[in-house]
């Protein structure tokens, strides 16, 4: 009895040792496989990706056009932590989009700050010099309607007391009688909506009110430029010279 105390005793001792060194061993396992996940998840936050933000204060209603046209957001890397839910990386998804609500400089830009149409789709196709006139209903005639529709660009021409001329070339078409600005909710007027500067509108103002609209369609691609005119019963007929 007494000579298989110290056998016993040995027995468990070599157990006890064991099972010590097999929880050291299977504590280093975890400890390294939390490293490697640790290591893994710091990596992934801390990796550079990019976004779209704001440069400067974003109106309700701005086009994703305008954004672009108007250099009103950077493109730029980030913390993959810092990356807010919904932001952009590609200025492509902006397209046929507008500003949800004012968008602050520095902001990110993200799928929730923008909506696919907007009552302000208008007011947003505008900056600068540039302001948004309606003409008086115009006819098929005068008006080209309806081929002509928002985006196409038209020659001005107005009649007043007997003469025809050149009011403006190139313009804008924002909506016609059938069709609203891109990209507004807003209803359709019936009349056509032109960009115009600011210094032209108050001629356009005075031929709606005294005289008649002549709109002329140009090319979508390539047109020439429009050379001023003034016709009137005695210049009407055709000359030599002239295209």
């Amino acid at each position: 009895m007494e000579n298989l105390a110290p056998s016993r005793l040995l027995k468990t001792r070599q157990g006890t040792i064991v099972v010590g060194v097999a929880a050291a061993v299977l504590a280093a396992i975890l400890l390294l496989v939390y490293l490697s996940h640790y290591r893994s998840s710091v990596k992934g936050s801390t990796e550079p990706v990019t976004v779209l933000v704001a440069k400067r204060l974003i109106p309700k209603g701005t086009s994703g056009t305008a954004l672009a046209t108007q250099n009103l957001f950077v493109v730029t890397t980030i913390p993959k932590s810092q990356f807010k839910l919904g932001a952009i990386s590609d200025p492509a998804v902006l397209r046929g989009t507008f500003a949800a609500a004012d968008i602050y400089p520095r902001q990110q830009l993200t799928t929730a700050d923008f909506t696919a149409a907007s009552v302000g789709a208008l007011a947003a196709q505008l900056s600068g010099r540039w302001r948004a006139v309606a003409l008086p209903p115009l006819d098929a005639a005068h008006g080209l309607s309806p081929a002509v529709q928002a985006g196409d660009r038209v020659d001005v021409y107005g009649e007043l007391n007997g003469t025809i001329g050149l009011l403006m070339p190139n313009v804008l078409v924002l909506a016609s009688p059938t069709q609203p600005a891109a990209g507004s909710t807003a209803p359709v007027t019936g009349t056509y909506i032109l960009r115009v500067p600011t210094g032209k509108a108050p001629k356009f103002a005075y031929m709606g009110q005294n005289g008649t609209y002549w709109l002329v369609l140009r090319p979508g691609h390539g047109a020439t430029p429009t050379q001023p005119a003034f016709v009137t019963a005695d210049n009407t007929l055709l000359h030599r010279g002239e295209r």
